[in-house]
């Protein structure tokens, strides 16, 4: 198993991926949340791939690990996008399946956000993604700027919704001084009239 750079989800999260050579043209990138050299241990994602004579590779699984939507995949895929890359490859391609039609809608938000063309069929519930690697320079500049930008559009959104709690809080504020000056003036009242 050969460790590759280790890189950071869009949270921020250090995590470890690693490339292992199954057997003469299958792979396999496993995320792991700490360094190690065991295939079996603490696996974030992973992406099983074969090489298609020698000038291309595809995508057979990317297999659920209950680790989903936490930025594991996209540093898995940009793993195995500069793994190809160091290896000459000239593309990527894969299949959305049918069976996988319950996340569709997150599958082509990944696989566009990792800059794959997608081609779905006309059930609209699968397809096939495909990436050019022709064009390496451009694909490892985007590779270097997509996490960053990931990054800053979460801490964007944590922004609005921590500005939307403190705008809750100060009407809120607003609500109970109110209260307490009416409150003021009854008890002034009673302790009048009492």
């Amino acid at each position: 198993m050969k460790a590759l750079n280790q890189a950071f989800t869009k949270y921020g999260e250090i995590v470890y991926p690693y490339y292992l050579k199954r057997e003469e043209e299958r792979g396999t990138i496993y995320v792991k949340q700490l360094p190690s050299q065991d295939s079996q241990a603490n696996n974030l994602c992973i992406i099983y791939f074969e090489v298609i004579k020698r000038c291309s590779v595809h995508i057979h699984e990317i297999p659920w690990t209950g680790n989903e939507n936490k930025g594991y995949g996209s540093v898995a895929i940009r793993a195995l996008i500069i793994h190809c890359i160091n290896k000459g490859y000239l593309g990527i391609t894969g299949w959305l399946s049918p069976r996988d039609s319950g996340h569709i809608c997150g599958l082509l938000a990944f696989y566009k956000k990792n800059g794959f063309n997608i081609k779905m069929n006309s059930a609209r519930n699968g397809g096939k993604v495909q990436l050019d690697l022709t064009n390496p320079n451009k694909l490892l500049k985007n590779l270097t700027t997509i996490p960053f930008q990931e990054r800053i559009s979460l801490l964007e959104n944590q922004l609005k919704m921590q500005q939307q709690k403190e705008k809750e809080l100060q009407e809120k504020i607003v609500s109970l001084e109110h209260e307490i000056t009416n409150e003021s003036k009854v008890v002034k009242f009673l302790k009048k009239h009492i």
